[in-house]
């Protein structure tokens, strides 16, 4: 189909634009580098010791360096999946691919300059290389990614998809495809399988042939959004998906759902799917260990200061306490004291049974926008999340870790399914995956659903991705109330 051909050849230019400007800052960053190194640093040393400092590289050996690294970081990325256009966890998980993937640019370039015994090249260029590089190469990824979604859209280029289902699951995930959605896509429109009661909210369609269905509405693209179906039924609108030569995509089965910790292997000439240790285990499990308690104690200097501000800012505006302690589950349901900046008036807690009635979140969480219980100086701590700093105390005490799923209220976890359950098989977290997708707009099953993921596909990638993108959360205040 013509149009197919014309949105795989701009798939290309769009990999190839992506690829290109890589390059380009790679090798941007590695002779800034060079410059702050060779020029301004070496002017302010060179006063210092009062002397002129002799430099054996010229520009062009850091040049040609720099385009050695930069075609090295492109063939890792892609190595590593980082031009993949579908991720689990979106700007997470391609962060951490951005992050691996320039920290092994750097590792084999600093291996190449050893090799080459009579180049010695500045370790603060390569070292300076690999987080400005990470950040640059994430502004740019997000950067393109949205111009090409955005004029996809307003082209016509953007895939036409309809989903298979017209319950809960598939209302989800056409509000995922219109917001958040990994590749520009068109919703066409919802299928009712047959014999299916659909949310009021759905407007579907009866389709008794599915292939004629999908030529005639031009679809390209089908998400199949029942889990219910027989196998039976999944076959034939996998073949007549095939013989209208479209894309399809299926919901996994219940089985998956329960566990995301698995693989598909073969016995013989069949496919089977096999459980595979959690990646958060053991040696793993130790190393996040070492790495929270080292940020932690290395913050805590830093933040003496601010802490003592606020601890004044909430004592002048509520009085005391200025801490507040709360009996939230950690791993394996084990109860510990979460500590935060008071940002509520003294009793709160018993003022919540009357404030149920206006609850906004989903599921077992309780969340007010307008929260009368909130104090002046509490609106102002958890718009900015400052009300979570004391939580480096329960990293260093081991209650919680930098990185994991929010942790939950004892009376939360009552009403959890066993699947939910899954949240507590990890240490919480002072920051996750939900505090970097939107907070308090991400509803309960969707928080489950990240956390779920976070834990099933933990990486050291992961969590240094996550760790950078609270900053610009915190900034942006979205979902903070």
């Amino acid at each position: 189909m013509p149009g197919t051909m014309l949105k795989n050849r701009l798939e290309w230019i769009n990999a190839l634009l992506m690829a290109a400007g890589d390059l380009v800052i790679v090798i941007g960053v590695y002779m800034l580098g060079f410059w702050l190194r060779h020029s301004l640093l070496a002017n302010l040393f060179a006063r210092t010791l009062d002397r002129p400092l002799d430099f054996r590289l010229s520009a062009l050996h850091y040049l040609v360096a720099g385009i050695v690294m930069g075609v090295v970081t492109v063939i890792v990325m892609q190595g590593f999946g980082v031009y993949r256009r579908n991720w689990g966890l979106a700007q997470i998980e391609e962060l951490a691919g951005i992050l691996r993937s320039s920290f092994t640019a750097v590792v084999i370039t600093f291996a190449l300059s050893f090799a080459v015994r009579e180049l010695n090249f500045s370790r603060f260029v390569l070292l300076f290389s690999f987080p400005a590089s990470s950040l640059c190469l994430a502004v740019w990824h997000g950067v393109l990614r949205e111009m090409t979604r955005k004029a996809a859209l307003e082209s016509g280029l953007a895939s036409r998809t309809a989903i298979y289902g017209c319950g809960a699951l598939a209302l989800e995930l056409s509000r995922h495809l219109s917001n958040r959605g990994a590749f520009p896509a068109i919703l066409c429109g919802f299928i009712r399988p047959a014999g299916r009661e659909c949310e009021s909210s759905i407007e579907a369609d009866r389709a008794d042939d599915l292939g004629a269905y999908l030529r005639d509405r031009s679809i390209e693209r089908l998400i199949v959004a029942d889990t219910s179906l027989s196998r039976d039924e999944t076959a034939d609108i996998i073949y007549a998906c095939e013989h209208a030569g479209i894309s399809y995509m299926l919901v996994p089965d219940v089985f998956t759902l329960v566990s995301m910790t698995t693989r598909f292997t073969s016995l013989g000439s069949t496919t089977l799917i096999e459980s595979v240790t959690p990646p958060l285990h053991g040696a793993r499990s130790v190393f996040k260990r070492a790495f929270d308690l080292t940020v932690a104690l290395a913050s805590l200097p830093l933040l003496i200061v601010p802490c003592l501000i606020l601890s004044a800012v909430i004592l002048l505006d509520d009085g005391l306490p200025i801490l507040y302690s709360q009996t939230r589950l950690g791993r394996n349901n084990r109860p510990f004291r979460m500590l935060k900046f008071r940002s509520m008036t003294v009793g709160a807690e018993k003022m919540k049974d009357g404030l149920r009635s206006r609850n906004e979140a989903s599921g077992p969480l309780f969340k007010m926008r307008s929260d009368p219980r909130v104090t002046r100086s509490g609106r102002f701590l958890r718009r900015w999340s400052l009300d979570e700093l004391p939580q480096f105390l329960n990293v260093i005490r081991g209650d919680m870790s930098l990185i994991g799923p929010r942790p939950p209220l004892p009376e939360e976890v009552a009403e959890y399914t066993e699947r939910q359950l899954k949240r507590l098989r990890t240490i919480p977290g002072l920051t996750g995956v939900w505090q970097v997708s939107g907070r308090s707009q991400i509803g309960f099953e969707e928080m489950v659903k990240l956390d779920l993921y976070y834990v099933d596909n933990w990486s050291v990638w992961m969590d240094l991705s996550i760790l950078l993108l609270t900053v610009p959360a915190a900034l942006s205040r979205r979902g903070a109330y």
